[in-house]
This record gives C-alpha cells, structure tokens and sequence, in this order.
C-alpha cells in the first residue's frame, strides 16, 4: 500500500492527476486492489489519517518529498523504492509521500520552483500536521530530495506556532541531493537557523559528482553551490551533519548525469544508512560511515 497527500490539480473526467497547482489537498490510498492513481485510490482524509497510523507499527512516520522534474509516476517509483529499501533495514513506521506539482520536464525548472513555493505551506498545514498532536506522541521524520529540500525550508519557515501551543517539528530531517544554496545553510544564516527550530537533527546528503547541480548551480542560479553538491557550510551547528556519499557513487555500477542525482533510491548502503539515522543512531557511530578528518563519508 502507498500513501500520498497531492497538492496537483485532479481532473474527474480523465480520472488522472495533472501537473497544475491545486486549491486543495487531495488524500491518496493505492493497494493491489485500487491499483493505478487513476482508477481510484482518492479517500477522505479522515480514512487516510487511518491508515497512516494503522501502518505505523513504531509510532514513527517518514514524509518523502520529491524533487524537481518528477512526474507522479516516477515519485511513486521512488517512494515505493526508499520504503522499501529502509524496511528492509528494520524501519517499521509509516512513510508518507508529499506529491507536488512537478512538470516532470528539464525546461520547466522556474515553473516548477514557484509550484514548489506555492504549495509549501501545505507539506506543514495538511499533511505532517496531521499528526502533531497524536497522544501519546509519535515520532515524525522527513527525507526531501531535491528541489523537495527547498520545498520544505519553505514550509518549514513559513509556518509559524500556533500561540499558545507547543512547538512544532520533527525529530530527523534528511536532505538528499538538495537544491538549494549552500550560502542558506551556513550557521546563523536562514536556512540552518529554520532546520535547527524545526528538526531535532539534520543530515545532509551530498555527492561532489552530481551532474544535475552542477548545472543548477552554475547555470540556472548564478554560480551558487548547491548544498547537495557541496555540501554544509564549515560553520554548521552541532545538531547538523553531512555525509559526503561521493565516493559511494564513484562504486555505483550505472552511471550517468541523472544517475548522480537520483542513484540514492536504488542504492542499498544509503538505505541502511536512513534507516539508522531514523533510529536516532549517533552520527559518529554509524557503521554504514568512515570518518575522515572529521568529514563523514558513505562507505563504498
């Protein structure tokens, strides 16, 4: 069974979702028997908060949200994949997928970063807020690839606490190839300062030979590095940590432009290491890593 909440436009008549933005957030269910989106699978989203605390076994839900120039079809592929990657290495909690309005095209990179922008504040408001106030608590986690990371520093900083309730987040925010300018995550810049409030731990998740930011950075955004590329920043907080997975691709056996950016989800060893960075596992004691003069790589 997969569970997604989709913030793209669903038209009745084809019975197919669409690449526009919607006004509302639509609930998505797909079992053996609903099988494709397009033949079923929207439910209300009382019966889908069900579900996903029906599959959480561990009281624990993993938000999955994709990156740019991703279809539905190719999300669904790639949330299917982690889950099953990371059950395979003991996860036992629910994982969600937050689907949003990528054209699934390379031309479309403004459009799809104001889709992203514009359904931010939903990943928060109607889906990881569902379950903040679940008693007792459960532990909430989110993995963003992408233009996906950019997505959630949006929502992440645009979503304030309610007055007078507790603060909100969640316990382990994975960022994995993350668009999004190396500059926002140095300490006390605005991007780390939102990643500290909002999550327990960050882990950043970068590969030096990503061919797909190497043309975000130095073409699309003006020669800004990209944090999946490059990395944190030197000056990060303590509860920030990166893992440089470069050489773990170089051992990767399909190789290609697209490849450096998405192998993650068909790689065993970054599956093992999510698993273990969601079981709160301390970083310096991961046995999926190698430290090297205090850097944390991936091992081949």
């Amino acid at each position: 069974m997969t569970l997604f909440a989709s913030r793209r436009t669903y038209n009745a008549s084809s019975r197919k979702f669409t690449n526009n933005a919607a006004t509302v957030t639509r609930y998505v269910q797909i079992t053996e028997t609903a099988g494709r989106v397009d033949k079923g699978g929207i439910i209300s989203r009382g019966d889908w908060h069900r579900e996903v605390l029906r599959t959480a076994a561990s009281r624990e839900i993993l938000f999955f949200v994709h990156g740019f120039n991703t279809s539905q079809s190719t999300m669904l592929k790639r949330h299917r994949a982690l889950e099953k990657g990371i059950r395979a290495h003991g996860f036992r909690g629910a994982v969600v997928g937050f689907d949003w309005p990528s054209d699934g095209n390379l031309l479309a990179y403004d459009s799809d970063r104001n889709d992203a922008k514009k359904v931010a504040p939903y990943l928060v408001t109607e889906t990881i807020g569902l379950f903040l106030n679940e008693n007792p608590r459960f532990r909430l986690h989110i993995l963003a690839h992408s233009m996906g990371a950019y997505l959630t520093l949006r929502a992440f900083s645009g979503v304030g606490d309610a007055p007078g309730a507790r603060k909100w987040g969640v316990d382990q925010a994975l960022l994995v190839a993350a668009d999004v300018d190396r500059e926002w995550m140095r300490q006390g810049a605005w991007g780390s300062l939102v990643m500290d409030r909002r999550a327990n731990r960050l882990t950043n998740y970068y590969n030096h030979n990503d061919a797909v930011l190497q043309l975000s950075g130095d073409f699309i955004n003006g020669g800004r590095r990209r944090a999946g590329r490059r990395g944190l920043p030197d000056l990060i907080a303590d509860d920030q940590h990166d893992v440089d997975t470069t050489t773990r691709y170089g051992a990767f056996p399909k190789k290609s432009a697209q490849m450096s950016h998405r192998y993650y989800f068909e790689d065993d060893g970054f599956h093992r290491d999510v698993a273990m960075t969601l079981a709160g596992k301390a970083a310096t004691e991961m046995p999926t890593r190698q430290i090297t003069d205090g850097d944390a790589i991936l091992k081949p």
